[in-house]
């Protein structure tokens, strides 16, 4: 029989070890919320999202940056050169994409929040 209601987001089962002193700071955290731990580490690890995505580009961007610095040293062998100016579009493509998912998310929580 299926279920009514909502449908939930697509999930995945992660399992992981941790420090214990950390482990008994998120199970303090989480029995003051009265809240299980999955619910807390689910709350931090949406909260950190966009920060690790921003750090994700700033990370690439620093490669390309380095690529386009000294394009000889990253050219391979035998093949064709990279072309810098492509790639550096592909990587503005890439961060316009990033910002927009993370305006559209943001416009989310806040009418969630206003609701």
């Amino acid at each position: 029989m299926a279920k009514g209601g909502r449908k939930s987001k697509e999930m995945k089962h992660v399992g992981f070890r941790m420090p214990l002193d950390v482990y008994q700071d998120y199970v303090m955290i989480a029995e003051s919320r009265g809240v299980d731990l999955s619910a807390v580490f689910n709350w931090t690890l949406h909260e950190f999202r966009p920060t690790l995505l921003l750090k994700h580009a700033q990370h690439q961007t620093a490669m390309l940056r380095a690529a386009v610095a000294d394009p000889e040293q990253n050219a391979v062998e035998g093949g064709d050169k990279p072309d810098p100016l492509a790639a550096l579009n592909d990587l503005v493509r890439q961060i316009q994409e990033l910002a927009s998912i993370l305006h559209a998310r943001s416009c989310k929580d806040d009418d969630r929040l206003a609701a």
